[in-house]
């Protein structure tokens, strides 16, 4: 039988494939990494199957979990996945079995507001996972079960379809991924319980974001303010992968841990601050927060045409992001723009 150190073996190989890989590599990869879910999920007792062809469409397999099945589709491709590609999954998974549920697996993460375009849709029955996600199942050894249960539960309870596995810890001395607390499934209980992580998480302000490359600005805007004021703080980033999302994370976050931390969101106003700072005053469950709204986007935080710089995508994103809030003033910054400064503060526990 195939044990966890041979899966992450394999795991780790597959990751190591460089980014200019001949294509054939990479559709080499894709099936590899097919073949090392089967074998994660065999691992887990969810009764996997195969790659199937019912009809005319293409299924990557599907798992069964508390007597329910679930199909799954996944993809490693080099960027991030549009949203016409989830509602092609979306669309296998509404001709099946009223209640099915759909897994979807990209290990490229997804593109701006593809999240956001799926959850605006009539019924919300697929689940998504990302790179950090499988790196919580297989690196850190979580299993598959334990990172899809606290899922399950934020989809069901709060209508989010991305629930974050891990997030960034910023000090004045340092950014780190750390582990969010995770969910444990007392099968003699037959319970969802919180577990205490390995390590402290706590923070002194939990900072709800949209996408990744946000998340770059806001680490680097972080770091950069907490050493400037010499300041002991430190600040959780979470990604909730959309804007229409950020509410059904952060809830998920708070209710399951209530948490002891103030709650930054930052998000784009996308031209519409009052409407977008409305949304969020609907949505959100809880009173001790606060909103700093970059209008009309974060980009103007860093001074870069956000339509230029997106269409190169990928790793090239975030570190043209992150280079360009590591050259930006902040002082003027402040004087500049209203909604930065209310960041800063927030930051800094001014607010």
């Amino acid at each position: 039988m195939t044990c966890l150190e041979e899966i992450q073996t394999e795991y780790k190989e597959l990751s190591n494939l460089p980014a200019d890989s001949d294509p054939n590599e990479k559709r080499r990869r894709g099936y590899a990494f097919e073949r090392l879910l089967h074998k994660l999920f065999t691992l887990d007792n969810l009764e996997p199957r195969a790659g199937y062809r019912p009809a005319v469409e293409q299924i990557d397999g599907s798992i069964y979990l508390d007597g329910r099945i679930y199909l799954l589709e996944a993809k490693w491709h080099s960027e991030p996945l549009p949203a016409s590609t989830l509602y092609q999954f979306k669309g296998k998974v509404d001709g099946k079995l009223a209640g099915t549920i759909g897994i979807f697996i990209s290990m490229s993460g997804y593109a701006k507001d593809a999240v956001d375009a799926l959850m605006l849709g009539k019924g919300l029955n697929v689940i998504l996972f990302d790179r950090r996600d499988m790196d919580a199942a297989i690196i850190r050894g979580s299993g598959f079960k334990n990172v899809l249960k606290p899922k399950l539960r934020g989809a069901s309870e709060e209508g989010t379809i991305y629930l974050p596995t891990e997030g960034e810890v910023v000090t004045a001395e340092e950014t780190r991924t750390i582990e969010i607390d995770h969910l444990r499934f007392d099968p003699m209980m037959g319970l969802v319980l919180a577990t205490q992580p390995a390590q402290p998480t706590a923070a002194d302000l939990l900072i709800v974001c949209e996408g990744e490359a946000d998340r770059v600005v806001i680490a680097t805007f972080v770091e950069r303010i907490l050493a400037t004021a010499s300041s002991g703080r430190s600040v959780k980033i979470i990604t909730a992968m959309g804007k229409l999302t950020i509410p059904c994370v952060a809830n998920a976050l708070w209710n399951t841990f209530q948490s002891e931390s103030k709650v930054l969101i930052v998000t784009d106003s996308d031209g519409d601050p009052v409407g977008t700072a409305a949304m969020l005053s609907q949505g959100l469950e809880f009173k001790d927060w606060v909103p700093s709204i970059p209008n009309p986007s974060i980009e103007t935080w860093i001074d870069i045409d956000r339509d230029v710089v997106r269409r190169r995508g990928g790793k090239y994103l975030a570190e043209h992001f992150q280079l360009a809030a590591s050259r930006v003033d902040i002082a003027l910054l402040l004087e500049r723009d209203e909604e930065f400064r209310r960041f800063h503060d927030a930051v800094l526990g001014c607010q």
